[in-house]
C-alpha cells in the first residue's frame, strides 16, 4: 500500500509539475504574441511613414524636374537671345570707324572749314591775273 500511495503522489506531483509548465509555456506563448503585435504594429506604422516619406520626396523631385526644365527654357532663350544680339552688334560701328567718320565730318563741316564758291575762285583767279599782267 505503502508503493500504491507514492505512486499517485508522484502522479499528482508529474501532474501539477505538468499543468504548472502548460501555464507558464501559455504565459510566454502570450507574451509572445502580446510583442508580435506590437512589432506588427510598429512595423505598420513605419513602413505607412516610409511610403509617405517616398511620396513626399516624389513630389520633390517632380517640382525640381520642373523648376529645371523651367530654368533650361529660359538658358535657352537667353542663348537665342544672346546670338540675336551678337548679330546686331556685328552690324554696329566700332570706335575706329567712328573716329574716322569723326575726322570726316570736321573737314567737310561748312562752319569749321573754309569752302571757296565758283564765283569766289573766279574772282580771285581774275585777281592774279591781272596782278601778273
Amino acid at each position: 500500500m505503502v508503493f500504491e500511495k507514492k505512486q499517485p503522489t508522484d502522479l499528482t506531483a508529474l501532474s501539477e509539475q505538468l499543468i504548472t509548465r502548460m501555464n507558464e509555456n501559455v504565459r510566454r506563448i502570450r507574451v509572445i504574441e502580446t510583442r508580435m503585435d506590437t512589432m506588427e504594429s510598429r512595423m505598420g506604422s513605419i513602413e505607412e511613414t516610409v511610403i509617405e516619406k517616398i511620396n513626399e520626396l516624389k513630389a520633390g523631385f517632380d517640382r525640381l524636374i520642373n523648376d529645371l526644365n523651367k530654368v533650361m527654357e529660359k538658358l535657352v532663350k537667353m542663348e537665342s537671345e544672346m546670338q540675336r544680339v551678337m548679330k546686331e552688334m556685328s552690324k554696329v560701328a566700332k570706335k575706329s570707324e567712328l573716329a574716322r567718320l569723326e575726322s570726316l565730318i570736321e573737314i567737310y563741316n561748312p562752319i569749321k572749314s573754309k569752302f571757296v564758291t565758283r564765283d569766289e575762285l573766279e574772282r580771285i583767279l581774275e585777281e592774279k591775273r591781272k596782278l601778273r599782267a
